[in-house]
């Protein structure tokens, strides 16, 4: 089994990584780390590890210590993985892999460098309902995808005493808040359907488009402490492959999903998107991620159409597994065996590294495109990281 630690104990670990590394039989949690000790005192009630630190030194000099999952913000994310290679283990970081490009390629280098492996937390990789639209795409059900539109918002800024769900307040605080984590609510979400693409389609991003507003901030009232980032994305993105994803996300307001019909306002997350191609298209509506059901995928084919007279149909998928975490528990188990398979020189499909570096500089060059009002390349961040 690999021994296994893992450094910062917010929702991404209580929700996704501490529960897989627990139903996994190939990793043994030997340690926990987090700066607030009523974090790692809470998590290793569920969780027991023989090691509980508060001390970041004291962790990473553990002997028995063989990989180390970083899920801490963003702004923490390049030093602790860089502290992780350099102690000879094998890492898995939250997205975003960092804040910059820079900082991103200087991980890739080192983990190669040090012969260890490096991997990112794109885990919608492995959701159940996205994993049958992979499937869908790999055997032409649409022909060519030629554009993919995301829509991920909350409402939640707009009263979060009532819209944050119980328990949840800090873990969007902290980003509203917070300007040294690098970015808002693109940062957030937007690296995860770049990676999807590109796992989708083999296409590379190659401009970006971005147009953001801080919404709490210049409309609502907030003070510019309490609202440093933006709080509605819209940014398109042109692939390698011919593709065009329009990628709208905010936390300031949601639309209605069109086949859970989620938006009402007082719930939390909408998402859904769909992909048009030569020959049909497909839906995808998810809900919240540790929903015990999965999402529904609904396709439409041309000749069926023509043929059949058949309209949208809905996707099968197997059913979900009804226990705590739901689709949460199913990706995040997935991708924790990805990573083990990676550790043991098996072949893999977890994100590594170099896919995480694209989608920062994907994420960065929005933020470019948002400044300058103009497309901005993405191959060029990466050269220039090189």
């Amino acid at each position: 089994m690999i021994k296994v630690g893992v450094i910062g104990l917010g929702t991404a670990s209580l929700t996704g990584h501490l529960p897989a590394l627990a139903a996994s039989s190939r990793f043994e949690l030997v340690a926990l780390l987090d700066t607030r000790k009523e974090q790692v005192d809470g998590a290793s009630t569920r969780f027991p590890a023989p090691h509980l630190c508060s001390d970041k030194d004291a962790f990473f000099a553990l002997p028995e210590l063989e990989a180390v999952i970083v899920a801490t913000p963003p702004d923490a994310h390049a030093a602790l993985a860089a502290e992780a290679l350099q102690s000879g283990k094998h890492v898995l970081v939250e997205k975003p892999l960092a804040r910059t490009v820079e900082e991103s390629r200087s991980l890739v280098n080192l983990a190669e460098g040090a012969r260890l492996t490096l991997c990112v937390g794109h885990e919608k990789r492995f959701h159940p309902s996205l994993e049958r639209v992979r499937e869908l795409l790999e055997e032409g059900s649409i022909g060519t995808p030629f554009y993919c539109g995301v829509h991920w918002a909350s409402a939640a800024k707009l009263d979060p005493a009532r819209l944050v769900p119980e328990g949840f307040r800090d873990g969007y605080t902290w980003r509203w808040r917070d300007r040294s984590v690098g970015g808002g609510i693109v940062q957030d979400h937007l690296p995860h359907y770049v990676d999807l693409v590109r796992h989708w389609t083999k296409g590379e991003p190659e401009g970006v488009y971005a147009h953001c507003l801080n919404t709490a901030r210049d409309l609502l009232g907030w003070s510019a402490g309490d609202s440093v980032w933006e709080d509605i994305g819209i940014v398109v993105v042109r692939f390698s492959s011919g593709l065009v994803l329009r990628f709208e996300t905010s936390v300031v307001g949601r639309s209605l999903s069109p086949i859970w019909s989620l938006g009402s306002g007082l719930g939390e997350w909408t998402e859904y998107g769909y992909l048009l191609g030569t020959r049909g298209a497909l839906v995808f509506d998810l809900l919240p991620w540790d929903s015990s059901e999965h999402g529904r995928v609904a396709l439409w084919q041309l000749e069926r159409a023509g043929t059949e007279g058949r309209g949208w149909t809905q996707v099968e998928q197997p059913e979900p597994v009804r226990r705590r975490g739901g689709a949460s528990a199913a990706m995040f188990l997935a991708q924790a065996e990805a990573w083990a398979d990676v550790i043991d020189g098996r072949e893999s499909r977890i994100a590594r590294g170099a896919d995480g570096a694209v989608c920062v500089a994907t994420v960065e060059a929005a933020y470019r495109s948002v400044e300058t009002r103009a497309e901005m390349p993405v191959e060029g961040l990466l050269q220039v990281a090189a």
